[in-house]
């Protein structure tokens, strides 16, 4: 699995995309999202691939809702979303929704049998069910990174905590 941390370009400037509705800690939030999903490190995703973030950041959309998002992201026709079009598209889809809830329905996204904490079953579930396979070790390795307390598992506050990491 690609570490994300060396997929950032030493020119990315978070302030750079503060919009009056996303601050500095949810357009990290959004960076790490998309590139998740950046599989070359060319930091763009393709069409493909943007129904797959967004659900990962809890997002839900139809096929339809998807090819009517990617016409209106794709500014520049080049057959892949920029991050900065990618912004563009969160703006569209801010709503009323408060950090808050979108950070607690992404975590909902992984702990599916509601137990209150995602453990590495639950990452491969979500990532093969979004049709992205990773080994038993890669998803330990997530969890690892995640679990700020120690326990081998990653509760509601190690996910907010990880997510506030990246301010």
């Amino acid at each position: 699995m690609p570490d994300l941390q060396s997929k950032k370009k030493m020119s990315f400037n978070p302030a750079d995309f503060v919009t009056e509705k996303f601050k500095v800690d949810q357009i990290m939030e959004f960076r790490e999202a998309f590139l998740m999903f950046d599989k070359d490190g060319d930091e763009t995703v393709d069409a493909s691939e943007l129904g797959t973030v967004l659900t990962a950041l809890g997002q839900k959309l139809t096929q339809k809702e998807l090819k009517n998002l990617i016409e209106e992201v794709d500014t520049d026709g080049s057959g892949v979303i920029e991050f900065s079009e990618f912004i563009e598209l969160m703006e569209k889809r801010a709503g009323e929704q408060s950090l808050q809830e979108e950070r607690t329905e992404a975590f909902q996204q992984f702990d599916k049998n509601n137990s209150k904490f995602i453990e590495p079953e639950d990452v491969k579930a979500l990532l093969l069910s979004l049709g992205e396979k990773i080994s038993d070790e890669d998803a330990l390795e997530m969890i690892r990174l995640a679990d700020a307390d120690g326990d081998g598992k990653v509760s509601y506050e190690d996910y907010c905590q990880l997510m506030d990491s990246f301010n």
